[in-house]
């Protein structure tokens, strides 16, 4: 079975991150309207401030968000068990000097060990029928909701008492809910 899985707040705690150093942000390059709350825009390139975020904090944004609680153990046991893992993010490649290479090197600083690594990938729930994916691990429910209605199988790493799917925020209940359902 081919397993493929978000980056930003499925494997690592990148919220935390976006709200540390937005607020650094803010008192650093002041604009009216934006307050230290981490806007709905933060991933809408569209808004100038953002984008200038962004560009600003980009590598920091990006690599510094630690892992989550349990991630590599788990990761290790879907290895053992047979999985195929690869890691599906939006991340786009022409921001970075060399995405793939930097992450790669970060995941393996961090003991995650996957086997294919693919960036810049906007609608995630097609590219898993081009990949012939079985399962997307992801915290955005627009992705798990799309892949479900292609027939795929999907797990939403995150809560949201109005889907009635698959669901955790723990890697270990991950893996159970895996051995049990998939």
């Amino acid at each position: 079975m081919k397993i493929g899985i978000d980056i930003d707040d499925t494997l690592v705690n990148t919220k935390d991150v976006q709200k540390r150093i937005w607020q650094r942000y803010i008192k650093e390059y002041p604009k009216e309207g934006y307050t230290k709350d981490l806007p709905a825009t933060i991933n809408d390139f569209d808004d100038a401030y953002v984008q200038t975020f962004w560009d600003i904090y980009r590598e920091e944004l990006t690599f510094s968000p630690t892992f989550k609680e349990n991630a590599s153990k788990v990761i290790k046991k879907l290895n053992q068990d047979g999985y195929e893992l690869c890691v599906i993010t939006s991340r786009p490649d022409k921001k970075y000097k060399d995405l793939k290479g930097q992450t790669k090197e970060w995941f393996k600083q961090n003991d995650i060990a996957i086997d294919t690594l693919y960036t810049n990938v906007r609608d995630k729930a097609e590219f898993l029928l081009e990949k012939d994916i079985d399962l997307i691990i992801d915290d955005d429910i627009k992705h798990i909701n799309k892949a479900l209605e292609l027939g795929k199988k999907a797990i939403l790493f995150n809560h949201n008492d109005s889907f009635k799917g698959l669901q955790t925020t723990d890697w270990n209940e991950l893996y159970n809910i895996i051995k049990s359902t998939c």
